[in-house]
């Protein structure tokens, strides 16, 4: 056939509609085209053939959409090929580790070279280390865990190189190592270090730890503050950077935000610390315990791995997990920037573990000390989420204070005789009890004619007074070689005491006798006997100032204390003469120079000892009770 008439012939054939295409065509499965002449297809006229048409329309299948797999199903088949791939992944590394030993191995020159003879099998191990992540999925949460992988052992230790930059000699190390058992423990007792543990053998168990513990102990402020640089470095370089993560980097973290005060400059820390040891427990796994209900793992699990997290927390892991709950509510009653760390019913089975005192008499002053930061929370991290006028606040405040009062007696009964007689564990208790006496001066009595209510807010300020008093008697019994070893918690305590002191010598309401206050209690007297003592420590001690315009904790505390000094004086109500209410000493070197003329107070509040005092006004109007409300506080 020409290419012309081919042209017009297929111009006048149209293809049939879907479904209807001859009998013929259908059954040959050929392509069926209607003739625009006739009523036979192109097909059956060309074979000469009758063309029937369809004998039905066929009608397309409607697509079933299949149901969607459950969630946990498809978590699975998902979490299956998340583990192929990372499996398929770390086979390519140990591959190209093997192909590097194999290829350094037909080289010998190249360790001659300068390559060390262990970086192929410590990249090797560090390979097998990434090789075959832990994954779990929980189905009953619907959550998949990615574990973290167990850091294989480095040789040599990147902290323990970056901790040879500082040489002790041995007989020094093991005296400050002796300092910190006997005296920084039993303020803070975070850790169990047997007198068997000598310093080079803990240095070479956990290196962070020594360092920070040697900072702390010294006795050369200049060699503090360099190990501060280092212990920084080792912070931001190995925990925020490379992500590394183990129980000596937790423990020296403890250390360095409690003992804090040793190294500020000028910001505070302790905060920002506290969170970061919390991060610490959590990537470690230690802040719950081992889960009971099985879980699913992935196809490719590690048996060394998943035997290793199934052991039982350890006593040091309790104690650990309890020390870092001890250090954010001390930071909390420092800074009240961040509420401490929830408790759980796993910390509470920690507390009954470490009452037993299996290991170290010790933990039961870590018990009471915990315990009696429980009660304070409750009585401080509250506050702020109540709501006033929803409830009578007196009923409520009497109920809660004889209940905690209740609590701390047992609290105090429990206390074995020889942590019961400890400084740290007065201060502790006495420290509680105070909060909760104090507790009841910020509720309003009622309108009362028989005048008990009166009578009971002034057996309430006497109790208040009690208790400063014996405060002021254990302080007073405390060694001057102890007061190195008192962390950030107990001087926030301290500088409080005075605060309470100093509030209950300007009290102005009826039938409460002040001049009797300040007669049995002077609180500048008191500021000024502790300057004293506190330039006592560094001579009693053998410490060496740094040079330069950064001092020591103890060669600038004597400045902080006469600033509060300086701070209460100007918190006197104006028809109050400082001079008339609080006599001054002979010895008092703030007031006058030596030709007599008054020397100008000086203001300058920086450091975090007097951030907890700054938090709130000194005379809160919750103390002042004046019906006329005459006499206004000062604001700070």
């Amino acid at each position: 056939m020409p290419p012309g008439s081919r042209a017009g012939a297929s111009a006048s054939l149209s293809p049939a509609p879907y479904g209807q295409a001859c009998v013929g065509c259908s059954r040959a499965k050929c392509k069926c085209f209607y003739r625009s002449d006739g009523d036979d297809c192109e097909r059956c006229h060309r074979l000469g053939k009758t063309c029937e048409p369809a004998l039905a329309v066929r009608k397309r299948k409607a697509r079933v959409t299949p149901p969607p797999a459950p969630v946990s199903k498809r978590l699975e088949e998902r979490l299956d090929y998340i583990a192929t791939l990372l499996h398929l992944h770390s086979q390519a590394f140990e591959k190209q580790a093997q192909t590097q030993i194999q290829s350094q191995q037909q080289t010998p020159q190249s360790i001659h070279e300068g390559t060390p003879a262990s970086h192929g099998e410590s990249s090797t191990s560090s390979m097998q280390g990434r090789d075959n992540p832990d994954i779990v999925l929980d189905t009953a949460a619907s959550i998949v865990h990615i574990l973290r992988p167990e850091t294989p052992p480095m040789s040599p230790s990147p902290i323990l190189e970056d901790v040879s930059v500082h040489q002790v000699p041995d007989r020094i190390a093991e005296e400050q190592l002796d300092a910190f058992r006997r005296v920084f423990l039993s303020a803070f007792p975070f850790v169990r270090i047997p007198a068997t543990v000598s310093a080079a053998e803990l240095r070479r168990q956990k290196p962070f730890l020594w360092l920070v513990i040697m900072a702390i102990t010294t006795k050369m402020v200049a060699q503090q503050f360099a190990m501060a640089e280092t212990i920084w470095h080792i912070i931001s370089r190995r925990i925020v950077s490379q992500h590394l993560a183990d129980l000596d980097l937790l423990l020296g973290i403890i250390a360095f935000a409690s003992w804090s005060h040793y190294f500020k400059k000028d910001k505070p820390f302790m905060s920002m610390l506290s969170q970061m040891a919390v991060s610490l427990a959590s990537e470690l796994e230690i802040h719950h315990d081992i889960p009971i209900k099985t879980l699913r793992r992935s196809r490719f699990p590690l048996p060394v791995q998943q035997s290793a997290r199934r052991r039982p927390r350890t006593l040091e892991e309790r104690r650990t997990m309890l020390a870092v709950f001890h250090l954010t509510s001390s930071a909390w009653s420092t800074y009240r920037k961040t509420e401490p760390l929830r408790w759980t019913p796993y910390l509470d089975d920690c507390l009954r573990l470490l009452g037993e005192g299996r290991e170290t008499y010790l933990d039961a002053l870590l018990v009471a000390q915990v315990k009696c930061q429980i009660i304070t929370n409750q009585l401080t991290c509250s506050l702020s989420d109540e709501t006033p006028g929803l409830e009578d606040p007196k009923v409520l405040s009497v109920i809660l204070s004889t209940a905690l009062l209740r609590q701390l007696g047992n609290i105090r009964q429990g206390i074995p005789a020889e942590i019961r007689s400890q400084s740290s564990t007065q201060f502790y208790l006495l420290y509680t009890e105070l909060k909760i006496r104090e507790s009841l001066l910020g509720r309003p009595s009622p309108p009362d004619q028989t005048g008990l209510s009166h009578v009971q807010r002034l057996q309430d300020l006497r109790s208040v007074l009690s208790t400063v008093e014996r405060w002021l008697v254990a302080y007073s019994e405390m060694p001057l070689s102890d007061w190195v070893g008192m962390s950030v918690d107990i001087f926030t305590q301290f500088v409080q005491y005075f605060v309470v002191l100093f509030k209950l010598s300007i009290l102005n309401e009826s039938g409460w006798d002040v001049q009797e206050v300040r007669r049995r209690t002077n609180v500048f007297e008191i500021l000024d006997r502790a300057c004293e003592n506190i330039n006592q420590v560094p001579i009693v001690t053998g410490m060496v100032d740094a040079e330069g315009l950064r001092s020591g904790l103890f060669f600038k505390m004597d400045r902080v204390l006469r600033d509060i000094k300086a701070l209460f004086l100007a918190e006197m109500p104006p028809d109050i003469q400082p001079d008339a209410a609080f006599p001054k000493t002979s010895s008092d070197p703030d007031t006058n120079d030596i030709n007599g003329n008054v020397e100008p107070m000086d203001f300058t509040f920086s450091d975090e000892l007097l951030l907890s005092m700054l938090q709130e006004n000194i005379l809160d109007t919750e103390w002042n009770f004046r019906t006329d409300n005459s006499y206004i506080p000062f604001t700070t």
